[in-house]
This record gives C-alpha cells, sequence and structure tokens, in this order.
C-alpha cells in the first residue's frame, strides 16, 4: 500500500489562523488522527460548564 502525503489545514472558526502541515501516512484516516492528537482536546462537559458557556453566548452545535 502506498503512502499517503497530504497538506491538512486546520483553522478556528472565529479566528483567521490556518496552519498547513504535510503528513505522510498509510490513509487519509491516519494523517487526519495523527493531527488532530496533538491539536484538538476533547472533555465532558460539566453542568456547570455548559450552564457558564450558554450564557457566554456558545452556540450548542449538531454533528452531522
Amino acid at each position: 500500500m502506498p503512502d499517503y502525503i497530504l497538506k491538512i489545514t486546520t483553522k478556528q472558526a472565529d479566528k483567521p489562523i490556518v496552519t498547513e502541515r504535510l503528513v505522510r501516512a498509510k490513509n487519509e484516516a491516519r494523517a487526519i488522527a495523527h493531527v488532530v492528537a496533538d491539536t484538538v482536546s476533547v472533555d465532558r462537559v460539566s453542568a456547570d460548564e455548559l450552564i457558564r458557556l450558554t450564557k457566554a453566548g456558545i452556540s450548542m452545535e449538531q454533528a452531522a
């Protein structure tokens, strides 16, 4: 199986920050997982955090 060399662009919705990275991987999913592993942090939200964030104007997003 050939290696994929992909340009992965990450951006923030509220800021004009764009980061481009070149990643070599066996497939597209592995390349994306590699980038996500060191750029995204995911935690469950507590009830207090949910209240604080919604009061701050952050709306709930619906995943596809």
